[in-house]
C-alpha cells in the first residue's frame, strides 16, 4: 500500500510540473497592455520562513474515477513549485490525505535540489500520515477561478528531510474547467 501511495504522489507531481509554458513566448501585438486587463491572480507562501511568490499559476478541474479533481499550482522563476490536488472541491477546509475517498495531496518541488532530493509531499510514507490543509474560500465554476489558503509539512522520501510550507495564499487562480 505504501508503494502505491508513493507512486500516486509522484504521478500527481509529474502532472503538476508538466503543464508549464515556454519562457520566451512573444507578446501578441493585438493585446492592449495599457488597458490593464492583466490577471489578478496571486499565489504566495513561506517555505521554511522564506518568501515564495509564483510567477505563473496553473489550474485544472477534471472528472476522475474517485470524484472531481482540482489541481492548482504556483511556479516561480527560481524553479520552485507548490501544487495541490483536491478531490470534490467546494468552499471549506480539506485536510491532506492519501485515502482514496479523500485524496488531497500537497506538494513542493525545488528543481535546484534535483529530481529526487527536490520532491516533497504532504504524505510521509514512514509514518503513513499527511500533515496540512487547503481551505477554499471561493470556488467559481462560472468564471473558473478559485481562492483560499494552505499550509503543510512537506516530506522528502529520498533523504527524510522536511520543509514547512506556511501562510499559503492563492487568489483568483484560473483553472481549465472540464467538468461543467
Amino acid at each position: 500500500m505504501k508503494t502505491i501511495k508513493s507512486i500516486l504522489t509522484l504521478l500527481v507531481l509529474t502532472l503538476a510540473f508538466s503543464t508549464t509554458s515556454c519562457d520566451n513566448e512573444p507578446i501578441d501585438p493585438a493585446i492592449d497592455l495599457s488597458a490593464g486587463g492583466g490577471s489578478s491572480s496571486v499565489f504566495t507562501a513561506k517555505i521554511d520562513g522564506s518568501n515564495f511568490v509564483a510567477d505563473e499559476t496553473i489550474g485544472d478541474y477534471t472528472e476522475t474515477a474517485i470524484g472531481n479533481q482540482l489541481i492548482i499550482g504556483g511556479l516561480s522563476s527560481s524553479g520552485k513549485t507548490i501544487s495541490f490536488q483536491i478531490i470534490n472541491p467546494a468552499i471549506g477546509t480539506f485536510p491532506a490525505s492519501m485515502e482514496s475517498a479523500s485524496l488531497n495531496l500537497l506538494q513542493y518541488f525545488d528543481a535546484s535540489l534535483g529530481a529526487t532530493d527536490g520532491a516533497f509531499s504532504s504524505y510521509n510514507p514512514i509514518t503513513d500520515s499527511s500533515i496540512g490543509t487547503v481551505t477554499i474560500t471561493s470556488f467559481d465554476t462560472t468564471n473558473n477561478k478559485v481562492s483560499g489558503t494552505f499550509s503543510f509539512e512537506a516530506y522528502n522520501i529520498s533523504n527524510s528531510t522536511t520543509k514547512s510550507i506556511t501562510n499559503g495564499i492563492f487568489t483568483n487562480i484560473e483553472f481549465d474547467n472540464q467538468v461543467d
